[in-house]
């Protein structure tokens, strides 16, 4: 009789466990559902929210951690940086360069190098719609004549190392043909100051009309946070008590993903929402949003 009570109190210990956790788990699906109900909701009523687009959301999940509450994770469909351009500095202009080898001389290695790194700068650049096709244009133009401006120098320089070696006809044919060349290089030079002046004066409009876009990107962006937290904060007022299962000693939590950038690092906004301020809240959304705790990470 005793061994056979002794089994039973050892069986029963080792359900207890087993059943608190099948409860656990029923608890959790109850609000696992509430949620899932919840998060239908808001969806639906970010696509209403005034006819615009502002508040409209994209990848809305979710998730629970015991004992501190519901967390959802949204991101807005209208925030201005979801694709974003590598910053890619401007290859610089042809520089003065030792003399190469005759095989690399005749396969213009350096030009060719420089002619790759300009067309990807360039390709990036359209893409991130930061240059115009006649900016382009002007450097394009420019650095053409910085080649002829380098190429001629090279040559003035062989006409100065051949020029002791030769006879004195072939020294009067090599001093026209060296005036000749100087000429058109001050010619060129004059052309290059020009365009750096055009230069200048559309770099001056272009950097305008940069500032212009940052500030409609950054007025955006506020839009669609200020959206997305009215919506938030009126679909939990409304339906937050709809939430039965969680615990009033928990949080409802919001995570704005890549809400907004410093120092070139994206960083989430963050809101925590008390149970009992939920509960509380009758038509006031505002001020549960005033009550929550925000804080960007």
């Amino acid at each position: 009789m005793k061994r056979w009570l002794l089994s039973l109190s050892i069986a029963s210990a080792l359900m207890l466990p087993a059943t608190a956790s099948i409860a656990q788990e029923a608890d959790h699906q109850g609000l696992k559902n509430q949620i899932e109900i919840f998060k239908d909701i808001l969806t639906t009523a970010a696509k209403q929210q005034d006819g615009t687009e502002s508040s409209r959301l994209d990848d809305v999940e979710f998730t629970y951690l015991r004992g501190q509450g519901v967390v959802f994770f949204v991101r807005s469909a209208r925030m201005p940086w979801r694709i974003v351009a590598p910053d890619v500095p401007e290859p610089p202009m042809p520089p003065e360069m030792p003399e190469m080898s005759g095989f690399a001389k005749d396969l213009q290695l350096d030009r060719v190098v420089e002619e790759g790194l300009r067309t990807a700068h360039r390709v990036l650049s359209q893409f991130s719609g930061e240059y115009s096709d006649e900016w382009f244009e002007l450097v394009e133009q420019k650095r053409e004549l910085a080649w002829e401006v380098r190429d001629l120098n090279r040559e003035l320089r062989d006409i100065e190392f051949q020029r002791d070696v030769q006879d004195k006809a072939s020294k009067a044919e090599m001093k026209t043909h060296k005036e000749e060349l100087e000429a058109r290089l001050a010619e060129l030079k004059a052309q290059q100051k020009q365009l750096d002046i055009e230069l200048n004066e559309m770099k001056k409009t272009l950097k305008a009309k940069q500032e212009k876009v940052q500030k409609e990107r950054l007025l955006t962006q506020e839009k669609s946070i200020e959206a997305i937290e009215q919506v938030f904060t009126r679909v939990l007022c409304d339906y937050g008590i709809t939430l039965k299962s969680l615990p009033d000693s928990e949080q409802v939590s919001l995570v704005i993903r890549d809400a907004s950038v410093s120092d070139k690092k994206r960083l989430d906004n963050i809101y925590v929402f008390e149970k009992s301020a939920i509960n509380a809240c009758e038509s006031e959304p505002a001020d549960l949003l005033e009550q929550a705790q925000k804080y960007k990470f």
